[in-house]
């Protein structure tokens, strides 16, 4: 098989992740041999190593003494001693995969310590997304909740950012169309002080309110802020729409100047042609050439998920000028919604996925009730139901998904109604590794792992490396399945033989008590 290295220099680009945390082969781990006299908590013999740099698969063997790898190579297995012992012959043994855009919270009885990630291989969620902080409907610090979290116990590990939407709300500025100095200044400050108890970097949500009102000069002064302390800026940009995709990569690249930028859940909505999809990696690519520390990350599914209030007007977003829209502007309303939704494919792609018309879309919707499209969504009120919208082509998509340097993630949560939630990574390996072979498990892998720590610099997880934190797959490729469909979206994968979350082996069904090995990840700690 090619190895990334190989890919890298046919595309002519960086490969972010790929090799750069690891300078780890067979060889090196081979050199220094595993230690005789000692016990292990957890030795895996004889599968074939996929140790998520992106380089050439080995069969090896892997030992675990209590939360980290000891040792990846081969040994002599009558002289190792150990607590437990795995067979993986036959099988891959890969890190545990790393998602780069997650949502949930464990505190809530409804995520369930979020344990569905757990079922799909993820060991490590990145939480605080779209521009909310992690748990912020607690009313907690990012301080306490990581208490909170760590008290409460969790099934993955957790990497946190700093929602922007959050603390521009707590600044003073919400809504505003400008924020003033004074409140500029104070989320620059949060942002700082985020960072230093512990997360990552900041989040965007502008596409939604109150992000999509923060102008250049706003933006400016948080990416530095998260640069000067070595943050990253993962933002959902202000539109991803095949007319407006390249302006808002431009929006983010001029973060870029002063802080590592990430495009998440990438996608070009209306898009129909691969050559969209590779205008945009050629958009990144070149930034990148030109020195700007820029990555992407997608998930594997052609419908978005969210609320309404996408298919709104601007003079419609907050919540007074759409009532004010629906008692005012009812005609010209309309004749907005009817332009929308015609370019949306139709109400027959607008699936509903809560309150009591959960699982039917728009259009079945207005069957029963008897009213336009329209109509139904402004009497909906004010961002209705949850809502999954079915906008983007398999050609386009499948640019990003099999890109070496675009990570995979789920942009899904344990209660979401979208087959992402539940089976975004092993939907990669089955259907672009395994049934179509558009990549070699290799990269595959480091798409789901070193390449995606790197992102974030999640410095001990990602690659099967002594000393990094045992987070452990085995995998038997010829049953790995996504199962989840828009009909039985709770399904569960199966070809998960072991997940091993901090060196300990867990069972994530729902069955099982609660696999709570997982830990808040700090930056500050170099977790």
């Amino acid at each position: 098989m090619m190895s990334l290295t190989r890919l890298a220099a046919l595309f002519g680009l960086l490969i972010i992740g790929a090799c750069s945390q690891s300078e780890q082969s067979a060889e090196n781990n081979q050199a220094s041999g595993p230690d005789y006299n000692l016990t292990y908590d957890l030795f895996i013999s004889g599968g074939t190593i996929v140790d998520g740099s992106g380089e050439p698969s080995y069969a090896g063997d892997l030992l675990v003494s209590d939360d980290k790898i000891a040792y990846v190579g081969a040994v002599d297995a009558s002289k190792v001693k150990a607590v437990e012992t795995i067979d993986a012959t036959g099988k891959v043994v890969s890190p545990g995969f790393i998602d780069a855009h997650s949502h949930g919270n464990p505190l809530s009885d409804d995520n369930d310590y979020l344990r569905s990630f757990l079922r799909q291989g993820i060991t490590t969620v990145v939480l605080g997304q779209d521009g909310s902080n992690p748990g912020g409907s607690d009313g907690m610090s990012l301080s306490e909740w990581i208490s909170a979290v760590d008290a409460h116990g969790t099934a993955p590990n957790i990497a946190t950012l700093i929602g922007h939407g959050s603390i521009r709300t707590l600044s003073g500025g919400g809504e505003k169309d400008k924020v003033t100095p004074e409140e500029q200044k104070k989320m620059e400050q949060l942002l700082i002080d985020g960072m230093a108890e512990g997360a990552y970097g900041m989040s965007t949500g502008l596409e939604y309110v109150p992000g999509r009102y923060a102008d250049a000069e706003e933006m400016a002064g948080l990416a530095k802020a998260a640069g000067a302390h070595d943050g990253l800026i993962s933002s959902h940009m202000r539109s991803e729409d095949d007319d407006l995709v390249e302006t808002s990569i431009d929006e983010l690249l001029a973060q870029g100047k002063y802080a590592r930028v990430n495009a998440t859940h990438i996608k070009v909505v209306y898009g129909k042609t691969r050559e969209q999809g590779e205008a945009v990696l050629k958009q990144i690519r070149d930034a990148r050439a030109a020195g700007i520390n820029v990555t992407v990350d997608v998930y594997p599914y052609l419908a978005s998920f969210g609320d309404m209030s996408y298919l709104y007007p601007e003079w419609a977003k907050r919540e007074s000028e759409f009532n004010d829209a629906a008692k005012n502007r009812r005609e010209e309303f309309r004749e907005f919604l009817r332009a929308k939704i015609k370019r949306r494919n139709g109400p027959g792609a607008i699936l509903i996925s809560s309150g009591e018309f959960s699982g039917k879309t728009l259009e079945e919707i207005c069957a029963i009730t008897g009213k336009t499209p329209e109509d139904q969504i402004i009497d909906f009120g004010h961002n209705g139901p949850a809502t999954a919208h079915f906008i983007m082509s398999k050609e386009t998509q499948d640019a990003f998904i099999t890109a070496p340097d675009v990570s995979i993630s789920t942009d899904g949560s344990p209660t979401m109604r979208h087959p992402r939630s539940f089976g975004s990574f092993p939907k990669v390996i089955e259907e672009y590794v395994v049934r179509d072979k558009m990549m070699p498990i290799e990269l595959a892998v480091n798409k789901m792992t070193g390449q995606t720590a790197n992102i974030f610099d999640i410095q001990t997880r990602g690659l099967l490396k002594e000393g990094y934190g045992a987070d452990i797959l085995v995998m038997d490729l010829d049953n790995l399945r996504a199962n989840t469909t828009w009909t039985d979206i709770y399904a569960e994968p199966t070809g998960f033989d072991y997940i091993i979350v901090n060196g300990k082996v867990t069972d994530p069904s729902v069955k099982a008590d609660k696999p709570t090995f997982g830990r808040v990840l700090l930056k500050t700690k170099g977790d």
